[in-house]
């Protein structure tokens, strides 16, 4: 699990609106103070609301989205986006979904305490990619993990627990256990029948666990992490692409290149060259907002 983004502050989306758009991540956004409204735009249609803070707004990946108010509303925010979410909240949201939790104002000492979690370890173990792997494997911040564990914590706490669902089944944790060892030793490029003797599966068992959790197959799983930690990793522009290739499995330079511009039509350098400095489109909106308030 990886935290993309985070960012405190004031946001003046009245005065600076945000354009409804799916941000590709988990978004936690936590209204601190003030006045605002959201826009949600669901099967073409565009829904404005009036909210008031203290509130958390949790859009999944595929929410499309934004963020409006009166002239001179001003906010309080603190903002997480992550690349995945725990099960009970992809059940209770889905990855186009969203949910507005009311929350009280003694609490938010609890949200800033997690954010100030987050520049803890982006003290101990440095401000890029090559400097946690440095300091920390090529693993990202177990804080990181952790922060996003005490986000569902306090956002299921807030939802009524017939909401919940069913807890996740067998397969479920099975699949999210090869996933996390996957993680874990990525940099040595198992494969199924490694991922799945380290939890204690066969490799056609693993298979049919992912194809009806997942609705595909391991390798495919493996593939999209691998693909995600290298661009994560090369947003350090001290990141070698020999580096790159060799801590995400691929085995070196070349082979990264050529499978990299397989999946997404350009050679890695082209897509660091587009991306470096620039993170996702919702950073850099929310960026622009902040210079502006």
């Amino acid at each position: 699990m990886f935290l993309f983004y985070r960012n405190q502050g004031e946001r003046q989306y009245g005065d600076h609106p945000v354009q409804p758009y799916p941000r590709g991540r988990w978004e936690f956004q936590f209204f601190l103070e003030g006045e605002f409204s959201v826009v949600l735009l669901q099967n073409g249609i565009k829904k404005n609301e009036r909210l008031k803070a203290p509130m958390l707004i949790l859009t999944g990946p595929d929410c499309v989205h934004g963020w409006a108010g009166k002239p001179g509303d001003l906010t309080r925010n603190i903002i997480f986006h992550f690349d995945e979410a725990e099960y009970p909240i992809r059940s209770i949201v889905g990855t186009n979904g969203c949910r507005k939790v009311a929350f009280q104002t003694s609490e938010i000492p609890i949200i800033q305490a997690l954010y100030d979690r987050c520049d803890e370890a982006r003290k101990r173990l440095g401000t890029t990619p090559l400097e946690v792997s440095k300091r920390a494997g090529f693993w990202e911040p177990l804080i990181y993990k952790i922060v996003a564990a005490e986000l569902t914590i306090f956002f299921l706490k807030h939802i009524p627990k017939t909401e919940w669902g069913a807890p996740p089944n067998y397969g479920e944790s099975k699949v999210k256990e090869a996933m996390a060892w996957y993680e874990a030793n990525m940099a040595k490029a198992p494969n199924i029948a490694e991922v799945a003797r380290a939890i204690h599966l066969s490799p056609t068992h693993l298979r049919r666990l992912f194809h009806k959790v997942r609705g595909t197959s391991p390798q495919i799983a493996f593939t999209h992490v691998q693909f995600e930690r290298a661009k994560w990793l090369m947003r350090s522009p001290e990141m070698t692409l020999e580096q790159v290739g060799e801590s995400t499995g691929f085995g070196s330079a070349s082979a990264f290149s050529r499978a990299f511009k397989t999946e997404f039509g350009m050679s890695p350098r082209e897509f660091r060259q587009k991306s470096l400095g620039k993170q996702t489109k919702a950073d850099l909106l929310a960026a622009a907002s902040q210079r502006r308030s």
